[in-house]
């Protein structure tokens, strides 16, 4: 059985900016509103027949849509970035192709800086989709769980799938 959230309407919304460095149009701060879909595959157990409770993953997904809420998201695994912290303060340096080099400085409370190479919407699904698996198994609620499916959406229509087997 397929238990599924659409984000549009379960309210799994959030809205950040990002960097994509290296890439000609998105190398620049821009931002989405994003929603984020999930799906999950698996028998329906307990005393309930459920594959999961919605209000349990509403709340996994709400919580890190909150956390990447109105924030920049900086990938702080990209392997031409660099970053630093002094103070309230976080220093990104990014090296282009051609060898110059782009600076930047943020408000720590302004930042998220993800364990990822990329902010694209294919690695942050990818990480919503391990986080989700992260938090299932931590209350121990994964075992009938075969596969779950996040969609990161940056609009109507345009979006990133990641799929994770459990089993």
């Amino acid at each position: 059985m397929i238990l599924e959230l659409n984000g549009i309407y379960a309210g799994l919304r959030f809205s950040a900016a990002h960097i994509v460095f290296g890439h000609d149009s998105c190398g620049v701060i821009h931002g989405h509103s994003y929603y984020v879909d999930v799906k999950l595959s698996g028998e329906p157990s307990g005393e309930f027949g459920f594959v999961c409770d919605f209000k349990v993953l509403k709340q996994i997904v709400k919580e890190l849509c909150s956390e990447l809420d109105h924030k920049l998201l900086v990938p702080r695994d990209h392997e031409n970035m660099e970053y630093s912290m002094e103070g309230d303060s976080i220093y990104l340096e990014y090296v282009e192709k051609s060898g110059n080099v782009k600076k930047y400085m943020f408000p720590v409370e302004d930042i998220n800086l993800l364990p990822l190479k990329s902010t694209t919407a294919e690695d942050i699904s990818i990480y919503f989709t391990k986080y989700i698996e992260d938090k299932l198994q931590k209350m121990d609620l994964e075992k009938s769980i075969e596969w779950i499916e996040t969609t990161v959406n940056e609009g109507i229509g345009q979006g990133a799938r990641y799929t994770l087997h459990l089993k």
